[in-house]
């Protein structure tokens, strides 16, 4: 995105990443600058969608809860047609190749046609936008509510709790099925639906969404109506306030920014350190298992509202080191193999220096008491009896061994969590 700005822009009040994106990528190349109330035309069909409230954010876009207009065909009243939706604003550095990606993978689950999976979602439509930081590429999908990240989540019942896990494995299935691996599995990928949301009208969705909170987005030394790249103000992610938990039954997988075929597996991952398959540390590609990986740490996240890994910073060594402690040595054959170039820690500006793994990796010599993930069950998920527990543990072991051909498949987890023991959860 060219040279940092660092300081460019400040704003009180609210907390990156948990209420806004970061506002020093409003730069060329950045993210798109916009206002609620503004309209957003695609000129192919020239629909226009008019901005009415802020969804989510992440490192590569902003979403919008968007009133499109469509000019044809019109209603049976002959007027333009009316409709809600969610508008992904995608940041214009990743340029047309890089932004073409997830429009690839979403159009290819598409293809599908009637065998579209429920827990998938959906993209209605994707266009291009020209503004002050470059062009963007704009994906249309229907309306959800929050992410299994909000801390609206931690209200989920234990039955909801179970059915979404039940759903995630049935959704990643599917995806494999298709030869398609989502790769970026994270809480913040998961959303949820809500029932006849497309349908309400406009002052009873922004009842659901809850008020508009913003604040006006100031240059260090000035408003910010001095710099043409920015929005002139920075808005807070929906807080769902007016939504009860309790009545959400679906959730679905969003963000193909990661996807990849599973016969053209890429090196490396975008995901956060929690939920980074290890293999990948080691210079093994990416594969089908790095999503089950990926879908055991959501598994216990969902039902304990937790992290699996705890990593606690965004180091690389420290996840082998986690895994080590809970999971046992690296396998041996992996020794020698850890890619210091890419995750090892290194001072600002300095090239990483290879460094010898730690003997403990290989070793199985630790004595300290570990608390099983039966314990952590117990202690972080009661609602589960005992068995339930001990059900729950033994799959997860099964998805997270070191060596991806030891795990077992997603569709696998899917038919394990349908198992009677959890019966009365359903």
């Amino acid at each position: 995105m060219g040279p940092s700005r660092v300081s460019m822009y400040r704003h009180t009040g609210f907390i990156m990443r948990e209420h806004v994106e970061d506002v020093e990528r409003y730069t060329p190349g950045g993210y798109h600058p916009v206002d609620i109330g503004d309209t957003i035309t695609n000129r192919q069909d020239s629909d226009d969608y008019t901005v009415v409230h802020k969804l989510g954010h992440g490192g590569f876009s902003t979403v919008w809860l968007a009133k499109r207009q469509r000019k044809q065909p019109l209603d049976s009243t002959g007027q333009p047609q009316l409709s809600f939706h969610a508008l992904k604003i995608l940041r214009a550095d990743l340029g047309d190749a890089r932004a073409s990606h997830e429009l690839h993978f979403l159009q290819r689950l598409g293809q599908v046609g009637r065998s579209s999976h429920p827990n998938l979602v959906m993209l209605e439509d994707s266009f291009t936008v020209s503004g002050p930081n470059g062009q963007h590429r704009c994906l249309v999908f229907p309306l959800v509510a929050f992410s299994l990240y909000s801390d609206k989540s931690r209200s989920l019942t234990p039955s909801q709790r179970h059915d979404t896990c039940q759903q995630l494995a049935s959704a990643v299935a599917f995806l494999h099925s298709h030869g398609v691996c989502h790769g970026d599995l994270t809480s913040s990928n998961i959303v949820f639906k809500v029932p006849s949301m497309q349908s309400m009208i406009e002052s009873r969705l922004l009842e659901l969404l809850g008020p508009i909170k913003e604040e006006t987005l100031r240059l260090c030394k000035g408003p910010v109506s001095h710099s043409t790249y920015a929005p002139k103000k920075v808005v807070a992610s929906a807080s769902f306030s007016g939504l009860d938990s309790s009545s959400l039954a679906t959730v679905q997988i969003i963000d193909f920014g990661c996807a990849f075929s599973s016969n053209s597996p890429p090196p490396t991952l975008g995901c956060p350190v929690e939920c980074f398959p290890p293999e990948l540390l080691f210079d093994y590609p990416a594969s089908t298992k790095s999503d089950v990986w990926q879908l055991a740490a959501l598994v216990y996240y969902t039902s304990t509202g937790q992290d699996m890994f705890q990593v606690g910073f965004q180091i690389f060594t420290h996840l082998v080191a986690f895994v080590v402690r809970h999971h046992g040595p690296v396998p041996a054959l992996w020794k020698g193999k850890f890619v210091w170039s890419k995750y090892g820690l290194a001072q600002p500006g300095q090239p990483v220096a290879p460094s010898p793994e730690p003997d403990w990796w290989w070793s199985s010599d630790d004595k300290r008491p570990i608390p099983s993930l039966e314990y952590r069950f117990a202690k972080r998920a009661s609602y589960l009896s005992a068995a339930q527990r001990d059900e729950l543990a033994r799959l997860l072991r099964d998805m997270v061994a070191w060596e991806p051909s030891c795990r077992i498949s997603a569709a696998e987890a899917d038919r394990r969590l349908k198992a009677p023991v959890f019966s009365s959860l359903g």
